[in-house]
């Protein structure tokens, strides 16, 4: 890199962490984005795909780096390339739930145990029910424990079997937490989550989700990747490690369906990872953003009354310094979305995504397999900042934030999209 560049692009990332209020023309920003693509982290990131959307349409598009690479054969990223997102796949699967909340047909405040055909209970508090919103909430006092997903011939009921004692590695109850009383982020629940949904619609997870979300809010993708209408827009996960980059997800070239002809609907969703296994672009989670700013409604096609929506997007546990835990940016958690309040975590950190930010945004993260995406909204004000970055390294490697307790990664791309110009730019 030049001297004159070098001092350009410090300009510009001192601009960016300042929260200037003024905005960036499209080739500071993309400087900005290619920065952190290739130095953001000790390595290079495999790929980076970003939008900001003010007042409602796009003001800016990068997208950068590779979606696979098999030597010398590389595919480049675009903003129809599919990524597995994540757990913002838990926000599109809660839209599916709050389908069936809209037809009357469940009630977020019943216990979940008449939905998911086997009780439900804490052992410390056999006499507590646990509710479906207990569940989406991460307040359900249930843990991940060794593991969140069981074969296609078991049953999610399996996972809390009497035989399954507290201080084993199996056990998947919190002791002495109260159901409600607790936060503490849970894959899991998500599994009982898309269990319920089979139970109660008689259709199989990602069939409904398909059917009854994704095709008609015109979004290409899907939870199974046997089952993409165009699988060679899939995307390869990578860890970025000191031997190069390791396929982490999705790096088979054919896939056998995730659930065989024997499988019975209602028995076990996990297999289908309605908590992080959807596939999704850049352009699918703009068609999402716009779902959310139409409030439910999508070109006229109604997704989701407004009422359920709001009851999504509005908090319903705010971390008071002693009622839960965890890693994340999170202090405030509605229905499979986090408010970024500014309100200190867990970890005692803000949750403040960049220097200068005053608050508004409500959305999800995602954070598997060397991936991290960000679904991020202020509907009041018609805003967003969407982002896919792959290529990170090992879990527990990555640069942190100097901020919050997103990495350093996500501040970069925060930063930056904060203060894109008005004119879109792409980087291919």
């Amino acid at each position: 890199m030049n001297a004159h560049l070098r001092r350009r692009l410090s300009a510009f990332l001192l601009m960016a962490s300042a929260g200037t209020a003024y905005a960036v023309p499209p080739a500071a920003t993309d400087a900005l984005l290619t920065h952190t693509l290739t130095n953001g982290e000790a390595r290079p990131l495999a790929a980076l795909a970003a939008l900001r959307i003010h007042n409602g349409a796009v003001s800016y598009r990068y997208v950068g780096g590779f979606a696979r690479k098999n030597g010398a054969d590389v595919t480049p990223v675009h903003s129809d390339t599919l990524f597995r997102i994540a757990s913002v796949s838990k926000f599109v699967t809660t839209i599916g739930l709050m389908q069936l909340v809209d037809q009357g047909r469940i009630d977020l405040d019943a216990d979940a145990s008449k939905y998911l055909g086997f009780p439900l209970r804490n052992p410390d508090f056999p006499d507590t029910p646990i509710t479906t919103r207990m569940l989406l909430s991460h307040t359900a006092s249930i843990a991940d424990a060794d593991d969140y997903v069981i074969p296609a011939d078991h049953t999610v009921s399996e996972f809390f079997d009497a035989s399954r004692r507290p201080g084993a590695a199996n056990y998947h109850f919190l002791p002495g937490r109260k159901p409600g009383s607790w936060f503490s982020y849970c894959n899991l629940c998500y599994g009982l989550v898309g269990t319920m949904i089979e139970r109660v619609s008689g259709e199989r997870f990602d069939l409904y989700q398909q059917k009854h979300v994704l095709t008609p809010l015109g979004i290409d993708g899907g939870y199974d990747p046997a089952l993409l209408s165009y699988p060679e827009r899939l995307a390869t996960l990578y860890h970025h490690t000191t031997t190069g980059y390791e396929a982490a997800k999705d790096s088979d070239t054919h896939f056998a369906p995730e659930a065989s002809a024997q499988y019975r609907i209602g028995t076990n969703a996990t297999i289908f990872s309605p908590q992080g296994g959807l596939r999704i672009s850049l352009d699918g989670l703009y068609r999402l953003s716009q779902f959310v700013f139409g409030n439910g409604t999508l070109q006229g096609v109604k997704v989701l009354s407004s009422q359920s929506l709001q009851t999504m997007l509005h908090s319903g546990w705010h971390y008071d310094g002693h009622n839960g835990e965890g890693p994340y940016p999170i202090a405030s958690y509605g229905l499979a979305t986090i408010q970024l309040t500014g309100a200190r975590d867990p970890s005692g950190h803000p949750t403040t995504p960049w220097r200068g930010y005053h608050g508004g945004l409500v959305g999800h993260l995602g954070d598997a397999y060397g991936l991290r995406s960000g679904f991020w909204l202020n509907p009041a004000t018609r805003d967003g900042y969407l982002f896919i970055a792959d290529g990170f390294p090992e879990d527990g490697k990555e640069k942190p934030g100097q901020v919050s307790s997103f990495t350093h990664v996500e501040e970069e791309i925060f930063s930056a999209l904060s203060n894109a110009g008005s004119v879109s730019g792409t980087v291919q």
